[in-house]
């Protein structure tokens, strides 16, 4: 049996064991995706139209696509938008390739790496440097420590170490990084109205909702990172074996019922509750579905 690990079904691990042995041993999925995550999907999108050249309205219709039917989203995503393309209308686009697919062996357990890298950008003096697009609820001012959590990102050390494999050195990460906004639409004010009140914050205090940061990609961290990544793939094979004596296959995976983790866990609504999820009772509100969809 191969098993597909991604940076996903890592940082998913590490918050819950319980939670990853629903999305990717079961591939339950909930029904809707989560606000957040299309969110972030669709400034992604139109942040890689901006690097192919196109204009904000192009841009704008681009990401619009991933957020259809949210008009709260879809205001949030106009206003950051144009926000953006103000904030760094003197800067050119990097030229990058987007969307970069790898897959490779981890080790000879059966477990294999994947992922899509954002992207791949080389500057002038042929250095290779990721690019990551972040949106952010959190501060993105210099003394925050969101960036000095980023040095430990298992998305961006699982991208370097993937273009190792594949002869590519990667020396640097450039983060760019938007804050999604604070602010809310005021009592009887539009959409529209508030989109367009949103551009006018960001133009105002482009500090507070746009950053750039190049950080340095140190072996020390990938090492680090590599074996994380084989001490995971060691203890979900043993959960496995735990299985076939346990009285439930969901027995061996540890819930963590913490509120930082639970909060935002799309489990909560039956696992908080006590009920155990089975291929032969699926909860409402989900399904069985594919078990990395963030490889699509």
């Amino acid at each position: 049996m191969i098993t597909t690990i991604t940076a996903s079904s890592i940082t998913k691990y590490l918050a819950c064991q319980r939670a990853y042995y629903y999305r990717y041993e079961m591939g339950l999925m909930p029904v809707e995706t989560g606000e957040a995550l299309s969110f972030g999907k669709a400034f992604h999108v139109a942040m890689e139209a901006r690097n192919k050249g196109m204009t904000c309205e192009e841009a704008l219709i681009e990401g619009m696509f991933h957020v259809a039917g949210n008009e709260q989203a879809s205001a949030n995503l106009s206003g950051l938008v144009y926000g953006y393309f103000s904030r760094y209308k003197d800067d050119q686009p990097i030229k990058i390739n987007s969307e970069i697919n790898f897959t490779h062996k981890i080790g000879k357990n059966g477990f294999r790496a994947a992922g899509v890298i954002d992207g791949l950008a080389q500057n002038s003096a042929g250095e290779f440097i990721l690019v990551e697009y972040k949106t952010t609820s959190q501060s993105v001012d210099p003394s925050s420590d969101y960036w000095s959590r980023l040095r430990s990102n298992l998305q961006v050390n699982m991208y370097v170490d993937a273009c190792r494999e594949h002869g590519i050195e990667v020396s640097k990460v450039i983060y760019d990084v938007t804050k999604k906004p604070s602010i809310r639409p005021r009592q009887e004010e539009t959409l529209e109205d508030f989109a367009l009140r949103l551009r006018e914050d960001c133009a105002s205090r482009s500090d507070f909702y746009f950053a750039r940061r190049q950080v340095s990609v140190l072996s020390d961290d990938i090492e680090r990172f590599r074996t994380l990544r084989r001490e995971i793939c060691y203890q979900v094979a043993a959960n496995r074996n735990r299985q076939k004596r346990a009285a439930t296959k969901a027995s061996p995976w540890l819930c963590c019922n913490q509120q930082m983790t639970c909060t935002c866990c799309e489990f909560k609504a039956f696992c908080l509750h006590g009920v155990e999820a089975r291929e032969s009772e699926i909860p409402t509100g989900f399904y069985v579905g594919e078990r990395n969809p963030e490889l699509k």
